[in-house]
């Protein structure tokens, strides 16, 4: 069954960060079927790409000794979630496969992971300001990887990274098409805000993993959206929306960075878990640690609630609280919940609110709604969602901006994803009149 992310050119993840979920497999967890596409995918822990081909007999495996927390549970069961691809003939597998064989052995054989994927989106405004250009294409590469140091059943360690490169394709390397529509709400996360950068390393830090690995330690340069405000159904640019308030909480400024910090998860009972963040809101995926000695931090808590797993009538509501200092907008403070409601039939309501000071936050309300189908006409590799967003942003902001944004992914081969996407930007933040346009676009990804 198929499942389904401060400056903001550092809300381009997610989503949850590509790099955990190799650690996770490494340390715990069986991979027998392609996930991530066929599957909730924005948690970094979920995006493990394998080229398998048959679904697991999950009765012949017995229980966990050591579940681990919630997420690393969700994991356990995306990692059986065969691909399902519309075409069971793939043009890049005699390609891939002897990369997939190499990296299986150095899995096994040195507790080392690593996998890769390519997106590519293609937008084309209706309405744009007064010489700007209407279409715009990019490109990301995404690379993660995780070490397993060591696992003594309750108590393990290990290492995480994701690197990236993004480029814009047939246009200067500094456009950036939403930036210059004036929103306020990044419709292309693949990018983020602000020109494109050739290379980054978003993610390096280590987890220590403890009490019979209901609790887990990070410490180095983290992504809050792996801890906080994090949907498996409405988190992840590169397979589902594109825009910022379907890829974490816009009142939480800092949700979308990468930067230097540290977290705690504890997993207090069966239902119910506790996170909590604190990490550098100076920092951002291309610089490295060193603006920590700056003391201006964010530190949020959250709460969550959470029944069933995914594809199996998952149910999950969260809740937050949240501070921060900031060197250009002051301290703030705020508050977000949010929710997951998997239905049997495979649709899936969810949404967003959040609410914040006007100091320490572009964006002070938002409200978010949608839906999405895990199964659309039957079909576990595909994909459909919809939601619409209304903000009311801070001080300075000329418009208070709302988007509508639906999309459909289509796994045409094990390797390859290919699917529409539609946005309707009504009144952008910072243009210097108000107007409506909509993008259309394509979006393509190859998993290595």
């Amino acid at each position: 069954m198929n499942v389904p992310s401060s400056r903001r050119v550092s809300r381009t993840g997610s989503h949850r960060i590509f790099a955990l979920v190799f650690v996770a497999t490494c340390m715990a967890i069986p991979v027998h079927a392609q996930i991530g596409s066929g599957s909730p995918n924005a948690s970094a822990r979920v995006q493990v790409q394998t080229q398998a081909q048959t679904k697991v007999d999950e009765s012949t495996e017995p229980p966990p000794l050591y579940p681990g927390e919630a997420l690393d549970q969700d994991v356990a069961v995306l990692s059986k979630v065969p691909a399902d691809p519309l075409f069971r003939t793939d043009p890049f597998h005699p390609v891939l496969r002897p990369f997939d064989s190499a990296m299986n052995d150095l899995r096994k054989a040195e507790r080392l992971s690593f996998g890769a994927t390519y997106t590519v989106v293609n937008q084309y405004a209706t309405v744009t300001p007064e010489g700007v250009r209407h279409n715009w294409a990019t490109g990301r590469f995404d690379l993660a990887g995780g070490w397993k140091a060591y696992d003594h059943g309750g108590n393990a360690g290990s290492f995480s990274l994701l690197v990236r490169s993004g480029t814009n394709i047939g246009v200067s390397e500094q456009f950036n098409l939403s930036d210059r529509l004036g929103s306020g709400l990044v419709l292309n996360c693949l990018p983020g805000g602000g020109p494109q950068e050739p290379i980054t390393l978003n993610v390096l830090y280590y987890r220590q993993d403890f009490y019979r690995r209901k609790m887990a330690f990070y410490i180095g340069k983290i992504h809050p959206n792996e801890f906080i405000s994090l949907s498996l159904y409405n988190n992840d640019e590169r397979t589902q929306f594109l825009n910022a308030e379907n890829d974490g909480n816009l009142t939480i400024p800092s949700d979308g960075t990468y930067a230097g910090g540290a977290a705690l998860e504890y997993q207090a009972t069966e239902h119910i878990y506790i996170h909590a963040v604190t990490v550098d809101t100076e920092g951002a995926q291309q610089k490295g640690l060193k603006t920590l000695a700056d003391k201006k931090y964010m530190n949020a808590v959250e709460l969550g609630w959470k029944s069933g797993a995914p594809t199996k009538q998952e149910h999950i509501f969260r809740l937050l609280l949240w501070r921060d200092d900031t060197a250009k907008l002051g301290s703030g403070a705020g508050a977000g919940f949010g929710s997951d409601y998997e239905l049997k039939s495979g649709w899936v309501p969810f949404g967003r609110v959040g609410v914040a000071t006007d100091t320490g936050s572009n964006i002070k309300r938002v409200f978010d709604a949608g839906v999405v189908n895990i199964h659309p006409f039957g079909r576990r590799g595909d994909m459909f969602g919809a939601s619409f967003t209304l903000t009311d942003p801070s001080h300075g902001a000329l418009h208070h901006e709302s988007l509508f944004e639906t999309f459909y992914r289509v796994r045409m081969t094990q390797s390859l994803e290919l699917g529409p996407d539609l946005e309707v930007d009504i009144h952008p933040t910072s243009s210097a009149k108000q107007y409506t346009t909509a993008l259309l676009g394509a979006r393509m990804r190859i998993i290595f």
